[in-house]
C-alpha cells in the first residue's frame, strides 16, 4: 500500500505529475506470475434493493437545485415467486420497472433513495426493460432515460420509450411499439412482428443537427407465436419540434433480415473506428449466428441515404467468428497502440446436461483491427484475453436448453485516473450466472503486443451469501437461487486526479447492489476467492 505523493515514470513515457494522494492506493504496474494477483480493492456497501436489479448504468442527474451529481440507473424485470421446487411460475410480486439512486456519492450510505422512473401513472407499459440509458443532453426539449424493452418470458412485445425526467410524473414518450398484428416474419414488411430491444445509441444519422436513436432489435422471445430468431440494424429519426409522446418516430431499416444472416440482434457500440471522421457502428449477432460485425455508412454518403429497396446498402464485414455466442461489446484502445479495439464476450452454457451442450466456454475477447486501416476488408485479430469460464450448472435440472450462461458484460476501466491513457486499462468482467466478478489486470501494461492478463476473482456469490448458494432454492415462496451478476458499471469515486475506481454489480435475486472501491475503507481488502465453479451433478 502507498501513501503520500506517488510518482509514475515508465521508460518510454515521459515523467507524470506528481499528485499528492492522501490516503490512496494505487496499484503498481510490475508483471506477477499467473494466479498471484489480487487487486487492493475494498468492499464498501451493500445497497438492498426492493426488487431484482438487472442491468445498471452509472449517469449525471441534474437536482432540485440544479446541481449535477452521479446516480446510478437501473431495469428490473422477472420479480417472480415460484412454487417451492422452482419450476413454476406463480406471480409477479413488482412489475418491470426503471429506477434510479439520484445520489452515490456518500460512499456510507448502504439506504439511499430509490426512486421509481415509470409507470408512475399505474398503467403497466414496460416489458421487460434492459439496457435503460439516459440520453444526451439537449437531444430533446427534456433530460429523458431510454428504455429499450422486451425478451425472455414477457409475453406482451417488445416496445421502445423515452422517460421524460423533467416532468414529475416521468411521463413517456413512445419511440417504437411492436405487435401481433400479422403479417409477420416477412422480411422488408413494416408488421415484421414481434421485436424486443436491448440498447441503443445516440448518432446524428441524416446529418441535420439532432441526435437520432439507433439500435438493434430481435425477434426471438422464449415462448408464445414469435417470429423465428432473426434481427435488424435500425434507426429512428428524431422528430424535433413534432415530438409527441404517442406518436411512434419515423423508423428506417438498415440492415434487414435478409439476405441471411440478416442483421444484428442484441448489443451495439459506435466509435469511429478508423479516423476518417464518421462513425462505424459494431454488434452482435446472438441466437442465430456466432458473429460480431462492423457496420459503415454507404461510402460517400451518409446513414440516411441506406436505401435497401434501390441496392444502397450498408458496409460491413465480420470481425468475429467461431467464439460462440457473442453478447456485449465496449469499444476502447485497449493495447494502448492509438488504434480502437472491441472488447466482449460470449456467453455460453454450463455443458453439464444434454441440452446445455457447448464445445465452446464462455471467454472474454479483445478484437484488434488490422494494421492496414481497411476495417471492412482485412481480416481483424482475435485475442481471448480470459478462457474457460462456465456457469455454475443449471439449477433444477433443465429440460430444454439454453440453461444458464455466462459471463456477462465486459468493461474496461483504470483504478485510478491518474493512470488513464499512460497505460493499458484493466478490465472489470460480470460473471452473470456463474456468479462472480473478475478483474482481469494487463501482465504487460506497455506493450502493444502483448494481451495476457493476470485475472482474479473479488467476488463470488457462493463465497459471500454461503456454499452452494447458487443450488439452492432460496426460502418459500420465493422458490429462486441467489446465482446471478446483472450488468456491472463503474465511475472514478471524486473529480480530478484524485479519482480512484468505484465498481457497482447487481446480485440479481438477492435484491443486492454492490459497491466496491480502489480506495481503502479502513478495512482490509477482499480476500480474492479462489476461481473455482460448482462440479456438473452426477445424472443417473
Amino acid at each position: 500500500m502507498l501513501f503520500g505523493a506517488l510518482a509514475i515514470a515508465f521508460g518510454r513515457m515521459k515523467k507524470l505529475t506528481l499528485f499528492a494522494l492522501t490516503a490512496v492506493s494505487v496499484p503498481l504496474y510490475a508483471a506477477a506470475p499467473a494466479g498471484d494477483f489480487c487487486p487492493e480493492v475494498y468492499a464498501q456497501r451493500v445497497i438492498e434493493m426492493p426488487f431484482n436489479p438487472a442491468f445498471l448504468h452509472v449517469e449525471t442527474f441534474t437536482d432540485a437545485d440544479g446541481n449535477r451529481q452521479d446516480g446510478l440507473l437501473m431495469s428490473s424485470f422477472y420479480n417472480a415467486i415460484k412454487n417451492e421446487e422452482g419450476t413454476q411460475f406463480q406471480r409477479l410480486y413488482q412489475r418491470d420497472l426503471v429506477a434510479r439512486i439520484p445520489d452515490i456519492d456518500d460512499p456510507t450510505d448502504a439506504t439511499p433513495s430509490v426512486e421509481i422512473l415509470s409507470d408512475l401513472d399505474g398503467v403497466e407499459r414496460q416489458v421487460w426493460p434492459n439496457e435503460a440509458i439516459r440520453i444526451p443532453q439537449g437531444m430533446l426539449p427534456f433530460d429523458g432515460i431510454a428504455a429499450p424493452q422486451g425478451f425472455q418470458s414477457a409475453l406482451p412485445p417488445g416496445r421502445l420509450s423515452i422517460i421524460n425526467l423533467d416532468d414529475p410524473e416521468r411521463g413517456e414518450y413512445l419511440v417504437d411499439q411492436s405487435s401481433f398484428i400479422p403479417p409477420r416474419c416477412k422480411p422488408g414488411s413494416a408488421d415484421n412482428q414481434p421485436w424486443f430491444y436491448h440498447g441503443v445509441l445516440f448518432i446524428d444519422m441524416d446529418e441535420d443537427g439532432r441526435l437520432d436513436l439507433v439500435t438493434a432489435r430481435s425477434s426471438f422471445k422464449v415462448r408464445g407465436g414469435f417470429c423465428p430468431p432473426t434481427g435488424q440494424l435500425v434507426w429512428f429519426r428524431n422528430p424535433g419540434k413534432a415530438l409527441d409522446a404517442a406518436t411512434e418516430w419515423d423508423e428506417f431499416v438498415l440492415v434487414d433480415t435478409q439476405p441471411e444472416p440478416g442483421g444484428p440482434e442484441v448489443n451495439i457500440g459506435a466509435a469511429d473506428m478508423d479516423g476518417d471522421g464518421t462513425i462505424e457502428i459494431i454488434a452482435t449477432h446472438f441466437f442465430k449466428y456466432d458473429g460480431i460485425t462492423i457496420y459503415g455508412q454507404p461510402k460517400g454518403k451518409k446513414w440516411s441515404d441506406v436505401d435497401l429497396a434501390k441496392g444502397v446498402t450498408v458496409r460491413q464485414q465480420d470481425i468475429m467468428r467461431g467464439q460462440g455466442n457473442p453478447f456485449a461489446v465496449e469499444i476502447a484502445d485497449l493495447n494502448l497502440d492509438g488504434r480502437l479495439d472491441v472488447l466482449t464476450s460470449n456467453h455460453q452454457p454450463d455443458n453439464c446436461f444434454d441440452v446445455t451442450q457447448s464445445e465452446i466456454p464462455g471467454r472474454v475477447l479483445a478484437i484488434e483491427q488490422p494494421d492496414s486501416g481497411r476495417i471492412f476488408a482485412d481480416p481483424w485479430t482475435v485475442h481471448v484475453v480470459k478462457d474457460n469460464i462456465r456457469p455454475n450448472p443449471t439449477f433444477p435440472q433443465p429440460q430444454a436448453g439454453p440453461g444458464r450462461l455466462a459471463p456477462n458484460r465486459a468493461v474496461a476501466f483504470w483504478p485510478a485516473r491518474v493512470l488513464e491513457g499512460t497505460t493499458k486499462p484493466w478490465l472489470l468482467v460480470g460473471g452473470d450466472e456463474a456468479s462472480k466478478v473478475w478483474v482481469l489486470k494487463p501482465r504487460y501494461p506497455l506493450s502493444p503486443d502483448r494481451w495476457e492478463y493476470d485475472s482474479a476473482v473479488i467476488f463470488d456469490i457462493n463465497d459471500y451469501y454461503g456454499a452452494n448458494t447458487s443450488q439452492t432454492l432460496m426460502d418459500d415462496p420465493q422458490g429462486v437461487s441467489i446465482s446471478t451478476i446483472g450488468g456491472l458499471s463503474w465511475r472514478y469515486d471524486q473529480p480530478g486526479p484524485l479519482g480512484l475506481a468505484e465498481i457497482f454489480f447487481p446480485v440479481f435475486e438477492a435484491k443486492d447492489i454492490h459497491v466496491m472501491s480502489f480506495r481503502p475503507t479502513g478495512k482490509a481488502p477482499v480476500s480474492c476467492p479462489a476461481d473455482v465453479t460448482v462440479s456438473c451433478p452426477v445424472i443417473k
